[in-house]
């Protein structure tokens, strides 16, 4: 079932892509984010889900797609599959469409392309320096998807440490904490990301306050219908993650520099990683002229990646798509439906790749 939400009309002017970035406010005395805050001031606007029109064409294509792809992969019929594509041309208006876009679900480690954008969010804000063992972890953690590297990145965003479980106060500042990265996805008008844990590996490294922050069943926003222990858990939709993909892709989230610095660490070349073959960036071997920015994700039974594709012209798609179910899925859906997608809505770079 598609779950779609509700455009508003009339909204958008032809000129949205001159709209400028976010400006900075000033988030707490004497220079320092305030526990509830975060870098960050109103939202850039114009891009949120219920902003960008669906296109009725690209929603029965994107539709149609999925449903074809499934008839032929009995593997992929047994999943759940979360997926949003958003269409930003060079000049115009932009558009999207999804398939149960709207709906809540695991991110594994996709969330790790949040939190690179937050470390550039705060250093744009004059919050945090770069030295280069932080600038090391920044990059374990998006090229190796190392878990250990996104505490220590997480850990630095949000002024906590691993340790002990806290009492109740020391609790509650712990708690505050940990949702600056969301406060500031929220001050871009990103709202349906809840992304305030790190990653783990297991074996030890999740223990003590952490625990006591994943086990905490009275926090809103976590992913619904958790059985526990770990009520608390990452949640992502795949609207808002190709939302703020597009934020990232037109400049608006973060400073241009910092944006093609974010793009840069998580650019793609099936060369040297084969396995984003099965993945967006394997989905554009037909095209021509084209960049990949991605961050993709595994774990148990989550298959997922997002990104954001360029052609030399300037037009720009992102995808963000999510598969959950047992047994887990590993096959081609990901390249498959990037493929068709690019063959849609960058007709340009086929044919110069044909050519």
């Amino acid at each position: 079932m598609i779950g779609l939400r509700r455009a508003s009309h009339g909204i958008l002017l032809a000129t949205w892509l001159l709209a400028p970035p976010a400006a900075w406010g000033d988030h707490g005395e004497g220079g320092t984010i305030s526990l509830e805050q975060a870098p960050g001031a109103g939202a850039p606007g114009g891009l949120a889900p219920e902003q960008v029109p669906i296109s009725p064409e690209l929603q029965d294509f994107l539709t149609a797609s999925v449903e074809e792809l499934r008839a032929s992969d009995a593997a992929l019929r047994k999943q759940n599959i979360y997926l949003a594509v958003y269409d930003l041309p060079a000049s115009g208006e932009p558009s999207r469409a999804h398939w149960n876009g709207d709906v809540p679900v695991y991110p594994a480690s996709v969330v790790k392309f949040v939190y690179l954008m937050a470390a550039y969010a705060w250093r744009d804000a004059g919050r945090l320096d770069f030295d280069p063992a932080f600038d090391r972890q920044l990059h374990a953690m998006i090229y190796v998807s190392s878990n250990r590297a996104t505490q220590v990145v997480l850990r630095r965003l949000t002024d906590t440490e691993a340790g002990p479980q806290l009492d109740a106060e020391e609790y509650a500042a712990f708690s505050k904490r940990r949702h600056r990265v969301k406060h500031w996805l929220e001050g871009l008008g990103v709202d349906d990301l809840h992304t305030v844990h790190p990653t783990y590996d297991g074996g030890g490294d999740l223990y003590g306050r952490d625990a006591q922050f994943l086990e905490d069943r009275s926090v809103a926003g976590s992913l619904p219908n958790q059985k526990g222990p770990f009520f608390n858990r990452q949640a992502m939709t795949a609207d808002d993650t190709a939302q703020l993909l597009a934020l990232l892709a037109t400049d608006r989230a973060l400073s241009p520099e910092s944006s093609a610095q974010v793009r840069e660490r998580m650019r793609r070349d099936v060369k040297k990683q084969p396995y984003l073959a099965r993945r967006i960036t394997g989905g554009t071997d037909e095209g021509a002229d084209l960049e990949v920015f991605t961050k993709t994700g595994s774990w148990g039974p989550i298959y997922a990646d997002a990104g954001i594709i360029r052609h030399a012209s300037g037009h720009q798609v992102v995808v963000a798509v999510f598969i959950e179910g047992k047994p887990a899925y590993r096959g081609s859906f990901i390249p498959k439906i990037t493929r068709r997608v690019v063959r849609r809505l960058m007709p340009e770079a086929v044919a110069a790749a044909r050519d």
